[in-house]
């Protein structure tokens, strides 16, 4: 629900906390340069089995251990799959266990990276992100899991969060495949902690790279336990980075080194990577017996090359992809589990669930849009299975449209909010007043348009449902809501309280509801 007292009444104006702003620096830009990769070796020749990313080389020699195959298969040339993942020691309950139930299948598992590919930084009003983490909420979020897989440490990451519109992933996937988090919390997997330190040793590659004066640091969030990470100028990249991998090599050191952007070089443990950390966690649900029924990975640039070859997964490369993803694409000998989306970021995100059928793909705005001009038959007139989050959902939906004038304003618009209620629900606000949640929902009917001209953004967060008898289902969420611009962000803790009744849309009415604001993102 919205939680804004101009909504529900003439009273004075509620007082919630916004997120601290936190230091912003800019990471990305509108022309990025292109990305491009150095494993293990950096040479004027290309060996055979090489994949050339961006006119730099990633050599990923096959068969005997050098590279990436040692750890969970090979990261293969062009048409090939990672093969089958080895057995690794699980760390109790810092793994997979902490986000995934044993007694739910899981339809859908969805990895994607961040920047360029979830959050379109040239789309300032977040449009087709806002989509994605509705239809996500709706329809995903109570059964599936989201993985976001991302260069950026977890320091970028919140920093990101504070400024875009991001839903919270079930697992994070940290600094280039060298950390994986659960949950809300962070948690970090020391099993796959410990599986990296084979053939790594940190200080003794920063003592070698304290040799070459070209490499300059970056700031203190980017060195990582098993990452670390300096500038270089691009013209020096070269020379240094074949130097510096055959005296790490010749230390008896398992590494690989990742050369993006024209100026930043990472230095990691060869386990590690996208494709790696990703090979892991389906490994850990395998022996869990709940391999996902489709494997979703999204991307944009060469960094994210190594997801598509995870053996089993379905991929899609969003419209705006880097010409370097691009050329690698063309050089695929195998690539009909890869979709070519048309729309940019999220949007392609969305293109590639329909194209897949990994389940629904309409936006619950352009399902409340579709029944606004009619009176509802609804298709799912019994509760099932994730009926209790659609309803949450679709309702808060049909309510940011309604005050935004994006829907008619029309009595079957409205009564898709109105006729769920039951007569005798309540609702306590934010600011610590209950009232009849009919009549809040009957003045809403003359703030049809209100936030037209400063428009309203909601997105609704870590949602989940229990159903606590045969007829009622409890529903919790966390939700944002903002101006299109990003300011004015404020953040609610939310519960809610349904009960069946057949004829009504996801065949539930609503009892009760409580709010309570959150004090920072």
């Amino acid at each position: 629900m919205l939680a804004s007292r101009q909504l529900v009444g003439d009273v004075s104006a509620v007082r919630c906390y916004s997120p601290s702003p936190l230091f912003r620096r800019k990471i990305v830009s509108k022309n990025r340069a292109n990305c491009s990769i150095a494993n293990c070796a950096y040479s004027t020749s290309l060996p055979r089995n090489a994949i050339q990313v961006s006119g730099v080389r990633e050599w990923l020699k096959l068969g005997d251990g050098f590279g990436p195959a040692s750890a969970f298969g090979s990261v293969a040339q062009p048409g090939a799959r990672r093969g089958p993942v080895s057995h690794i020691t699980r760390a109790g309950i810092l793994s997979i266990d902490k986000v995934v139930s044993a007694e739910k299948p899981i339809p859908l598992m969805l990895v994607t990276d961040l920047d360029f590919t979830m959050v379109d930084h040239e789309d300032k009003e977040n449009v087709d992100q806002i989509r994605f983490n509705s239809l996500w909420a709706a329809d995903y979020a109570h059964s599936s899991l989201l993985v976001f897989s991302t260069g950026r440490s977890p320091e970028k990451y919140q920093q990101l969060r504070s400024e875009k519109p991001l839903l919270t992933p079930d697992i994070g996937i940290f600094s280039v495949g060298t950390e994986i988090l659960y949950g809300p919390s962070l948690e970090p997997d020391v099993g796959w902690e410990n599986h990296l330190n084979d053939g790594w040793n940190r200080d003794l590659v920063l003592r070698e790279c304290h040799n070459f004066p070209a490499l300059k640091s970056q700031e203190e969030s980017e060195q990582r336990l098993h990452k670390v990470s300096f500038y270089i100028e691009k013209d020096l990249a070269s020379e240094v980075v074949g130097d510096l991998t055959k005296r790490l090599e010749d230390l008896g050191l398992k590494v690989k080194l990742i050369y993006s952007g024209g100026y930043a070089l990472d230095i990691l443990p060869r386990r590690a990577g996208k494709g790696e950390a990703l090979a892991y966690l389906l490994q850990q649900l395998k022996e869990m017996k709940l391999t996902p029924k489709g494997t979703l990975v999204c991307g944009d640039s060469g960094n994210d090359a190594e997801l598509y070859t995870v053996e089993g997964v379905k991929g899609v490369i969003v419209g705006n992809a880097m010409e370097e993803l691009l050329r690698w694409y063309d050089g695929l000998q195998v690539k009909t589990h890869i979709f070519m989306a048309a729309q940019r970021c999220a949007g392609g995100i969305i293109e590639a669930i329909e194209h897949f059928g990994f389940g629904p793909y309409e936006i619950p705005a352009d399902r409340i849009l579709e029944l606004s001009h009619k009176t509802p038959t609804p298709k799912r007139s019994v509760p099932t299975r994730g009926s209790a989050t659609r309803e949450v959902v679709e309702v808060n939906t049909a309510l940011v449209l309604w005050v935004n004038g994006d829907c008619p304003n029309t009595d079957a618009a409205h009564n898709r909010i109105l006729k769920v209620m039951a007569e005798d629900a309540t609702m306590v606000y934010p600011w610590g007043e209950e009232r009849v949640l009919r009549k809040s929902v009957v003045s809403y009917k003359d703030k049809y348009g209100l936030k037209k001209h400063a428009r309203l953004q909601v997105w609704m967060d870590c949602v989940k449902e229990q159903k606590l008898a045969d007829n009622i289902f409890l529903v919790t969420w966390q939700y944002w809501q903002q101006l299109t611009n990003g300011e004015n962000r404020k953040g609610y803790f939310a519960t809610a309280i349904l009960r069946t009744k057949v004829g009504n849309p996801n065949g539930l009415e609503w009892l009760r509801v409580h709010e309570t604001p959150r004090a920072s993102s």
